[in-house]
């Protein structure tokens, strides 16, 4: 051990290091687990009483789990708190240290701190004649060691404010003696250092550092490897991968879904089989409930899709899959399963779903397979409000059963993007007041424009990086069509054109006539067609800027009507591009939301820009896109529009239109003032009118004289050569 340097025999010291350590780690981890979470600051997007009942129950769902964290944070935290007060304890009764305490010659001889010279020494004199060792008498355990110790320190205390030498270095040493030489302690305790338990000090060590740490870092190392970036197993995104098809079907997805190895943790598995006839007893609910299943497939006509092979279909096998399966189409076919143990299996289920259909669209992308991506992401929204896919929307209202809401479509026609505004114009019956308030306010998109743009241009070079600037904002089924904003065939990079007669372009083939007359009706462009472009552009461009300044933040939306979900949802859409006749995702989509919904006297608000970037093709050509606008919560209420992109090369400018143009621009006149001064810098300037006019005369002279000079055959060349021109 080196000089000044010595363990702490008392452990006083490893009890203050672990009492400023323990409160280091409790105290903000007692808060974060007592601390409730801020309410949702989401407000329902529709009246009806069970959105307004929605946050209520979803706080009961999660009650249970959130019990189950608590008593995982709270065991550890009584714990770290009961060794947090017995250090407390053992350090109010441990020994004080040397150099804890201050010297104080006063409390040592028994005066006050005002007591004068002639009293101290009067005092001193008394002590000495009391405590001198020829004359004390030893009491009992008191050896004369302790007396001689004890004369001592009164003696120290007495010079410390009497002698001037010893008062100095008492005032700046803090000891009479003077400069007393340091010693450090280390905090920990004399026992640990001990040769008789060293062996228990190394084998703790080697535990701790050879086995602990490793298990920590490699159970963290190995936790991170096992999830993809979706979050989900490796092993389901390989069963994913492997069986998902651009042929699959509804059928098909939901069993592949219902195969990731996610539900073996919420649904039991192997650590829950329990016995063999509780095993039965839950096999028997399952069995029972497909038959049930597949009457009400019968029933509402869900059939599986003929077209797809037969070597593709998903086929479930474990037990864990079944089941799963079962619970997924009873969610979706609003089957009443009368058993709290299945309710509390179906929900933990719809929990576990939003990162697997994320894996899957994103698996789907990777191929770029159009038809199998719409269809993961048309899966999401049918999860939400509990209804298949090709379920009449009109299910999605209260009181409104699959079976009711297919009849009311069929009756009132109400079909297409306006299926809702369709079926509000018709005579309603049957219909509680309930489902008229939430038909009221349920939104549909309305995309108002979209436009193709590089930059400020809306000429799209090969290979360039391209923007599809859209608008769009939320309706209501009850907004007037005046106040819609009016559908118009787009052209190519997002021109508008008015029909003469005619609505909308309701397919590519309308749109590609437009475009053709608007190819016929355009001209080659004039040096002064140019010139106003330019102004135009830079006009158009001031006014985008000042309009940039005027948007306005739009408010969060609120969470959806979703009654048998398990969780608050907000609205959100995916929008992408592709080519339905190759049946290909031509740009991946992207995630909006915040959408403007119509003021509170339900006229429509100002709609918001977003927009989505990729990189045009390498080929100059005229390109058919599909623009698709997907719902992640409500059926029905996808919008798709068919759009072109015109790619083309970027105009070059002849030599002579760029002479005229700087000529125009940058140079002045010889006759003006400008014109000397840059004369005198050597700059170019417009010849004057006079100098002009003589300089042409004295070409033609010189034309004259040369042509003389030539004889007949060189101007019958000369003609001839013009005739061509001419001719050309």
């Amino acid at each position: 051990m080196a000089p000044g340097i010595s363990y702490d025999e008392s452990g006083s010291l490893a009890s203050y290091f672990g009492v400023t350590f323990l409160a280091i780690v409790l105290i903000p981890w007692t808060l974060s687990a007592t601390r409730t979470k801020e309410k949702e600051t989401l407000k329902p997007l529709c009246p009806c009483p069970s959105c307004r009942n929605s946050p209520r129950r979803i706080h009961s769902i999660k009650s249970t789990k959130r019990k189950r964290r608590f008593l995982k944070k709270a065991i550890p935290l009584a714990i770290g708190w009961l060794l947090f007060a017995y250090l407390c304890y053992s350090l109010s009764q441990a020994p004080r240290l040397e150099g804890e305490t201050v010297y104080n010659p006063f409390e040592i001889l028994g005066l006050s701190d005002k007591s004068s010279e002639k009293q101290i020494k009067k005092h001193y004199k008394k002590l000495s004649l009391q405590f001198h060792p020829d004359k004390i008498k030893l009491a009992e355990n008191q050896t004369k060691e302790d007396a001689e110790q004890k004369f001592v320190e009164l003696t120290k205390a007495y010079k410390s404010l009497t002698d001037e030498v010893t008062r100095e270095n008492l005032a700046k040493y803090g000891n009479p003696d003077g400069p007393q030489q340091r010693e450090d302690k280390i905090a920990i305790p004399q026992w640990v250092v001990e040769g008789k338990n060293s062996i228990w000090v190394l084998g703790a060590y080697g535990l701790v550092l050879g086995g602990g740490i490793p298990w920590v870092v490699g159970r963290w190392w190995f936790a991170q490897r096992k999830l993809t970036r979706d979050g989900i197993l490796n092993p389901t995104a390989e069963i994913f991968f492997h069986q998902l098809r651009e042929d699959t079907d509804f059928f098909s997805l939901i069993s592949l879904l219902a195969s990731a190895l996610e539900f073996t943790a919420v649904l039991g598995g192997s650590k829950k089989r329990g016995s063999k006839k509780e095993r039965k007893e839950r096999q028997s609910k399952i069995d029972e409930l497909e038959k049930i299943l597949d009457q009400k497939k019968i029933e509402m006509g869900i059939e599986e899709n003929p077209l797809m092979k037969k070597e593709n279909r998903v086929v479930v096998t474990t037990a864990v899959a079944k089941r799963a399966r079962a619970l997924l189409w009873a969610h979706l076919l609003r089957i009443d399963l009368n058993d709290h143990q299945l309710e509390s299996e179906k929900l933990a289920v719809l929990r576990v779903t939003p990162p697997l259909l994320s894996a899957l669209l994103n698996i789907s992308l990777s191929h770029n397979w159009l038809t199998t991506s719409l269809l993961c992401i048309k899966l999401q929204p049918a999860l939400v409000q509990a209804l298949p896919i090709d379920v009449s929307p009109l299910a999605q209202l209260p009181g409104v059963t699959p079976e009711k809401g297919t009849e009311l479509q069929i009756i009132n026609k109400a079909e297409g993007v306006r299926w809702l505004e369709k079926w509000m114009k018709t005579e309603k019956k049957d219909v509680s007041p309930e489902t008229l308030d939430v038909a009221k306010y349920w939104p549909r998109l309305e995309v108002v424009d979209a436009v193709f743009k590089v930059g400020d241009e809306s000429l799209v070079t090969p290979s360039s990086i391209v923007e599809l600037t859209f608008n769009c904002r939320y309706v209501y089924p009850t907004t007037p069509l005046s106040l819609l904003s009016k559908s118009k065939p787009l052209l190519p990079n997002g021109d508008i054109k008015e029909k003469e007669e005619g609505g909308a372009a309701d397919s590519v083939a309308d749109v590609e006539e437009s475009v053709t007359k608007v190819e016929e009706e355009k001209e080659k462009p004039t040096p002064t067609d140019v010139k106003e472009k330019i102004v135009e552009k830079v006009q158009e461009k001031s006014e985008i800027e000042g309009e940039t300044k005027k948007k306005v933040d739009v408010p969060p939306n609120g969470f959806a009507h979703a009654p048998y979900w398990p969780q608050l949802r907000k609205p959100h859409f995916y929008v992408l591009l592709g080519d339905s006749k190759l049946s290909k995702v031509i740009v991946p989509p992207i995630k909006i939301t915040d959408i403007p919904f119509p003021k509170p006297d339900g006229t429509p608000s100002e709609p918001k820009e977003y927009k989505l970037q990729f990189q045009a093709p390498p080929a100059s050509n005229l390109y058919s896109f599909v623009a698709h606008w997907r719902s992640d919560t409500f059926l029905g209420g996808d919008v798709q529009v068919p759009i072109m992109l015109k790619v083309e090369d970027a105009p070059e400018v002849t030599e002579s239109l760029e002479e005229d143009f700087d000529d125009d621009i940058s140079e002045p006149d010889e006759d003006t003032l400008a014109g000397q001064m840059a004369m005198m810098r050597g700059e170019k300037v417009k010849p004057s009118g006079v100098h002009q006019q003589d300089d042409d005369s004295e070409e033609e002279e010189e034309e004259d004289s040369s042509s003389d000079e030539e004889g007949p055959k060189k101007r019958v060349r000369a003609y001839n050569e013009d005739s061509d021109t001419d001719s050309d």
